[in-house]
This record gives structure tokens, C-alpha cells and sequence, in this order.
């Protein structure tokens, strides 16, 4: 099953949000704005034994509001997960609960519970199961077709009974949905263990924490399933297993007196000599060795890239190569269950596994980045599993998959972490033309283009020249700020895709396009592509400036273009290219030179708070 919905309350910097969640999501924004903090609430969710520390509260909580929750909504749930949690199961096929930390003179009291879809006929509610167990009780109501004919009632066989009624009328029926008061699934912490496995990767992670040989580990994870499948299926190893049972065997008591060494014999006999006032008899057993144990007392991970060491004596790059090699190992080795395990039963863990990681990009190099954000979005596209990840890095953002993106702002302490997604459909696909804009996007967004959705404020421009001059002139003004982002689209055909992603992630933005009138008189030698094409692109303005959302963005409109309206010679544009004509010119003017419409265009550029 996959987190269709995730809610936190009170959790860190969070005082309330919702996140809408795909296959893969890709937390963004500025340091400490709460991203890891909502990788940290799934772990809450999520581990048995997670509970907050004290200041984890969120600090401006409202009085008389001290709970900590985080609810998760599931969907697509497997045959087994729908049979382990069926009576959560709403009509759309998900299933909902809670985790909740209420502090209790200084200490926190952890709940699970989940909510119920339940008609509003009292009879059909399942808190109300036990008043019909007798059964003149039952033949007052219609749920008397679906128990047992004969034999004692019990409260599971009401729950059935209702369950197959409410299957039968479910159209006939109206439904509240409510937190149930006791525990999930009936039984303190059960639950816990029944949910999906969810594993976190810290931004700092010491690489000797996941080879050890234990089974909270990965690598003892992987090991402890290998040694399970040799044990089972391993001829050789099966042997030399006997043959040590057959060894240990001759030192207990009922091996020939010449097997038993002489040494157990006497410990036994001196033992039993000063226990002699309790008439005693001493045994000493030796049991043969668990496999585990030998493997866990005696196992390391090398790494040879040259140097053959621990893998903890590597390089930060390499150690966390190997965390996410043996995540994705682990990944692997439980989607090769054997198929007798897949016999659906009352209650399993769910198969389901989530992965969270933070700063992805630590200690690697652009390339490896590119390479693990690949690798990532595959594992996510499993059936059974999901990635969450909180970057700072433009390789693991994908525009073209934009709904997998949610970035995170924290304004003020008092107001907590907020997060803004977009939930609409920004491309719609109806012709063949709007495919083409689709694709053409997703192919000029490269990672340069990917920091307008980590930037304070983005500049959107046409070109090259205006991509490399507008920052230039800013730094000969005074004006630069590295937290302005000047985003090449292009063409000035391209700006109002970047316009529709600006708006729909409330990105604080300008556009600075060229006017490009039409010449008069229009000359002789065009013909009519041409006319057409300049007209276009002449009325592109008026779209352009239609679609800007004036609480996010303005635009400034370069007369007749971005050469004309600063001076730059046609000729010499055309010469040494635009770009490079662009930039010559303006590292020759001194600053009183630059025009004042221009200096004005550059400072409206870098003011954020305008």
C-alpha cells in the first residue's frame, strides 16, 4: 500500500499541514524550514518504538493543545493488507489512522488508532456489536439472515454479519467517519508492527551503525536472510553443520565416558560437592552454536578500490554509496519472497516498505547525484514501494513531474512550517500541440533551471543574454542578491510554461521579455510565414501579461528589445553574437553610463521585497 495523505500536528516546527503524496516526493526549500522534520513525523508514524523528545512539541502550541498526531491515509492496498485491516477499509478503498503522543506529567502517552466508516443505523455500528450477541436480541434486526443458525453468538460473528450487510446495501446506506477510542486493531501497539517498514537515512549517518551484524541493521538484514536460505537449502553447509552437533554432542551427559572430556566431568563433580546440602545432581550441557551468532561474532564488510579496508574507513562519497547499495539490496531481497509465504492470512505485516532520504546529495559528486535520483524514482515505481526525499540539490528535481514536488516554507516561528504543491493539472494534454509544450519543458529543464524552485525571488528571460548581463549588471551596481535566480527559458515562446509553474507553487517572480513590435512599414520581402510569425510573437505580450498572478509576479517589457532598449549596436550584436556583444558593452561603460531605465529594470530585478 502507498501514504496517499499525510497530516502533522504539533510535530517540531509544525504546527498543521497536509501533504498529497505520490510514488516519489521531493521535499524542497530553504535551511530549517521544516523539511526534515516531516521525514521525521513518518518515522513517528511509522517505528513502534518512536516517541517525541520533550521540545518536540511544536513551541507556540495553542493552550490546552499538547498532542502530538500524524495521520496517514492509505491506498492501493494488497489482498493481504485489505484483509488485515478490513474493517478500516473505507467505501474508496483506503484506510486511515492515527498516532498520537499526548504529554502526561512529562511524559508522553503513544496511541495508534484508526478511523471507521460506519453507518448511521446504531445496529450496524461495530462498537455496538456486543448489545446483539443474544439471540433474541439479534431477531429484532435485519442482521439476523447473516449470523450463525444454530450455536452461541459471539461479538466477532456480529462483526461479520454487519460487515456482509454493509456490503450487501452499501448504496442504501448513509456513513460518518470517526477516530475509533480504543487501539487499532484491538490489541495496545499491535498495530505498530502490522504497518508498512519504514526506513530513514539521516543526512549524518555513520556507516558502522548499518554493517553491523544485527537485525536492525541493513547489512545484517541481508545477511541474516542469506544465512536462513543456506541453512535451508546449502548441502555442504548442512553437513558441517552436523558434524558440529555431532562434536558438542560428546561433551553432555549421556556420551561415552572416553568422548566427555575429563575436564566437564570434574567441574560437575566439585560443583556438586558443595551443593551437597541441597542433594543436587549437576549437569553441564553445551549446546551447539546459532549460526547467527557465528556469523554476527565475525563478519565485517571490506571494500577494495585499491586499498582493500572496512568500508567504514572510506570516503563520507563511498559510505553513503553503500547505505543506499544495501537499502536497495534489502529492497530487492524482499521482492523475492517465496510464493508460500503469500497466503493471505488474518493479520501479517503489511509487505509494503517506505524509504526516507535526507540530503541525498551529501558527499557525491553532480554525476552520482543524477545516477541516485535515477535510481531513486525506479525504486519508487515498485508496487509495494515509496520514497520521500529532502533535498537542496536541482538533480533530483524533475519539473516534468512536478506534482511530486512540494516545497516547504516556515514564514514565522509562530505560524510553523507550510507546505504548497500543485494539485492541479498545469499541462493539459487535449492536442497534439499542447504534448509538444509539454515535452519541449520537460527537455529544457535541465538542473540550471530547476533553482527557480529554490530561489527567493526568480528572474524569467528570454535568452542568453539577458541570462548572463542582467546578474553582471547587478554586481557593477551593487545590487546582486545570491538568492535571485535568473532562469534562461529559451524563448520568449517558453515563458508561460515557467509563468503556469510560478504561479501554481507561489514562487515570487518577474518576466522580462522583449516588446517586439512590428516594424512600420512591414517590409516587402516578407512573406506571409513571416508576417504570421512576428505577428505571434508581437501577441504573445498580451498573453504573457495576462497570465501573470500580480500576488506572485509582475512583468517589464524591454522596448523594442533587450539590444534596442540598452543601447547595444545591431551591427555588433549580429557581429560577435548577442550574448558576447552584450557583455563587451557593458564592461566598458562606467556605471553612471549604464541608462537609468535600465539600472531600474536590474534593481527591480534584485529587490525581494518589492
Amino acid at each position: 500500500m502507498k501514504i496517499s495523505r499525510i497530516r502533522i500536528h504539533n510535530f517540531r516546527s509544525i504546527q498543521d499541514l497536509e501533504i498529497v503524496c505520490g510514488d516519489f516526493i521531493i521535499l524542497l526549500g530553504q535551511n530549517n524550514h521544516g523539511k526534515s522534520n516531516i521525514l521525521y513525523a513518518l518515522d513517528f508514524a511509522l517505528a513502534t518504538s518512536a516517541k517525541p523528545e520533550a521540545d518536540e512539541l511544536f513551541a507556540s502550541h495553542k493552550d490546552g493543545d499538547e498532542d502530538i498526531w500524524v495521520e496517514l491515509v492509505f491506498s492501493d492496498l494488497t489482498e493481504q493488507e485489505k484483509n488485515t485491516f478490513h474493517r478500516y477499509i473505507f467505501s474508496d478503498g483506503t484506510f486511515s489512522m492515527r498516532k498520537t503522543a499526548i504529554l502526561e506529567d512529562d511524559n508522553w502517552v503513544i496511541s495508534y488508532n484508526g478511523y471507521l466508516e460506519e453507518p448511521d443505523v446504531i445496529w450496524l455500528q461495530s462498537d455496538n456489536a456486543s448489545q446483539y450477541a443474544k439471540r433474541d436480541d439479534v431477531a429484532k434486526i435485519p442482521l439476523s439472515t447473516y449470523v450463525p443458525e444454530s450455536g452461541r453468538l459471539y461479538n466477532k460473528d456480529i462483526h461479520q454479519a454487519q460487515a456482509k450487510y454493509i456490503e450487501d446495501h452499501r448504496d442504501q446506506l448513509t456513513f460518518n467517519v470517526k477516530l475509533e477510542e480504543g487501539p487499532l486493531l484491538g490489541a495496545k501497539n499491535i498495530a505498530a508492527g502490522l504497518l508498512p517498514e519504514f526506513f530513514l537515512i539521516p543526512a549524518v549517518r555513520d556507516l558502522s551503525d548499518e554493517t553491523k551484524v544485527r537485525n536492525t541493521a541493513w547489512f545484517g538484514k541481508l545477511l541474516n536472510h542469506a544465512i536462513a536460505q543456506m541453512t535451508a537449502k546449502d548441502p555442504k553447509l548442512q553437513k558441517v553443520l552436523k558434524q558440529l552437533e555431532d562434536v558438542v554432542s560428546t561433551f553432555n551427559v549421556g556420551s561415552s565416558e572416553e568422548g566427555r572430556p575429563q575436564q566437564l566431568i570434574e567441574l560437575e563433580s566439585v560443583l556438586e560437592q558443595e551443593l551437597s546440602d541441597w542433594a543436587v545432581k549437576v549437569s553441564i550441557e553445551v549446546l551447539p552454536p546459532d549460526l547467527n551468532k557465528i556469523f554476527e561474532l565475525g563478519t565485517n564488510l571490506h571494500l577494495d578500490d585499491g586499498l582493500r579496508t572496512l568500508a567504514q574507513k572510506k570516503g563520507h562519497g563511498l559510505q553513503r554509496a553503500v547505505i543506499f547499495g544495501l537499502m536497495k539490496a534489502w529492497a530487492k531481497i524482499l521482492r523475492s519472497r517465496e510464493d508460500d509465504e503469500e497466503e493471505i492470512t488474518a493479520r501479517r505485516a503489511s509487505d509494503s516498505i517506505y524509504f526516507a532520504v535526507e540530503e541525498p546529495e551529501l558527499f557525491l559528486h553532480p554525476h552520482a547525484q543524477r545516477s541516485l535520483s535515477k535510481a531513486l524514482r525506479i525504486l519508487a515505481k515498485e508496487s509495494d514501494h515509496q520514497v520521500f526525499v529532502s533535498s537542496h540539490s536541482t538533480h533530483f528535481v524533475d519539473l516534468s513531474n512536478y506534482q511530486d514536488i512540494v516545497i516547504t516554507r516556515k514564514d514565522s516561528v509562530h505560524d510553523g512550517t507550510k507546505v504548497i504543491q500543485c494539485k492541479e493539472q498545469l499541462f493539459e494534454e487535449a492536442t497534439n500541440e499542447e504534448k509538444k509544450k509539454r515535452f519541449h519543458m520537460a527537455q529544457w529543464i535541465n538542473p540550471d533551471r530547476g533553482e527557480m524552485l529554490f530561489a527567493k525571488r526568480v528572474i524569467f528571460v528570454e535568452g542568453e543574454t539577458e541570462k548572463a548581463c542582467i546578474p553582471y549588471l547587478a554586481e557593477k551596481l551593487g545590487l546582486f542578491n545570491e538568492d535571485v535566480s535568473v532562469i534562461d527559458c529559451g524563448s520568449k515562446n517558453n515563458l508561460p510554461l515557467y509563468i503556469r509553474i510560478a504561479n501554481a507553487f507561489r514562487l515570487d517572480y518577474l518576466v522580462i521579455h522583449d516588446e517586439d513590435p512590428l516594424p512600420e512599414p512591414i517590409p516587402d520581402d516578407w512573406n506571409q510565414d513571416k508576417k504570421r510569425s512576428k505577428r505571434g510573437t508581437y501577441e504573445l505580450n498580451k498573453t504573457i501579461e495576462s497570465m501573470i498572478d500580480l500576488q506572485y509576479g509582475s512583468v517589464e517589457v524591454l522596448s523594442p528589445d533587450f539590444e534596442g532598449f540598452c543601447g547595444i549596436s545591431k551591427s555588433q550584436a549580429e557581429k560577435r553574437g548577442k550574448a558576447l556583444a552584450a557583455m563587451e558593452f557593458f564592461r566598458e561603460q562606467d556605471q553612471s553610463r549604464i541608462p537609468q531605465k535600465l539600472k531600474s529594470v536590474v534593481q527591480k530585478s534584485y529587490s525581494i521585497d518589492v
